[in-house]
């Protein structure tokens, strides 16, 4: 591969903008250790943390606009966290398109809050807008094998589901390598831990330097600050350390 390029003038990143709202969650979920009753201590309030749930949206000259992970679902959302948000509104919201105008996606990972709105991209129902298989959905090669066998074997259950797993209905593309840069300036690298296939994003800008897009490598601060692991969220210690 090539040494890694910067990203083209006119590359535009709205990562703020697409807030698609809070869960709040059992601190021994994101942070080992959390939560655990110590022999002889003081009992302790049960700690939980607001996770906020992020979404990137990219405009690339050479691709248009690109999505970073697509959120969850009506569905999911009214079952999981009446806090979460649906991804097409906020889109809207920036400007700079609807979520019809999507080209790409690149998935963090594909456990259901972050995949569930795969679901726009070929409706069912009543559909959003015409079914296409034009939109490209990426994500690494050992993240869709895991998420397809969790799906069909029930383990992780709740965390993997069928119904956004479709072959004939989304244009998924994989990659197998650890880094690779997709576009001009935009490299995604594999990060397993929280899961086997996850992938972290690095923008190189031409002024602005890097930016990095971990996704639920880090859930809390401590994760990065403290190098303390997720708990019950994790999937691989001796991975994430590595990663």
């Amino acid at each position: 591969m090539t040494a890694q390029s910067t990203l083209p003038p006119g590359f535009k990143l709205w990562l703020q903008l697409l807030d698609l709202g809070v869960l709040d969650i059992d601190a021994s979920y994101v942070l080992s250790g959390a939560n655990v009753p110590l022999h002889g201590a003081t009992p302790q309030n049960h700690e939980c943390r607001p996770c906020l749930m992020i979404e990137g949206l990219l405009y690339h000259l050479d691709k248009g606009l690109i999505l970073l992970d697509m959120g969850s679902r009506e569905d999911i959302i009214q079952s999981w966290d009446k806090e979460f948000l649906e991804c097409a509104p906020p889109i809207k919201a920036t400007g700079a398109g609807e979520i019809g105008d999507v080209k790409a996606v690149v998935m963090s990972h594909l456990n259901l809050d972050h995949a569930g709105g795969l679901k726009h991209f070929f409706g069912t129902g009543k559909p959003t807008f015409t079914i296409s298989k034009n939109e490209e959905i990426w994500c690494h090669e050992y993240e869709l094998k895991n998420a397809f066998w969790a799906s069909a074997t029930g383990i992780d259950a709740g965390l993997f589901l069928p119904y956004y797993l479709r072959t004939d209905l989304l244009n998924w593309k994989t990659i197998s390598e650890n880094k690779v840069e997709l576009w001009k300036g935009f490299t995604v690298h594999n990060c397993p831990g929280h899961t086997e296939g996850c992938l972290v994003t690095e923008l190189t800008f031409p002024i602005s330097d890097t930016v990095v897009m971990t996704g639920d490598l880090f859930h809390v601060k401590e994760n990065y600050e403290d190098g303390r692991p997720q708990r019950f969220l994790m999937r691989d210690y001796s991975q994430w350390f590595q990663s």
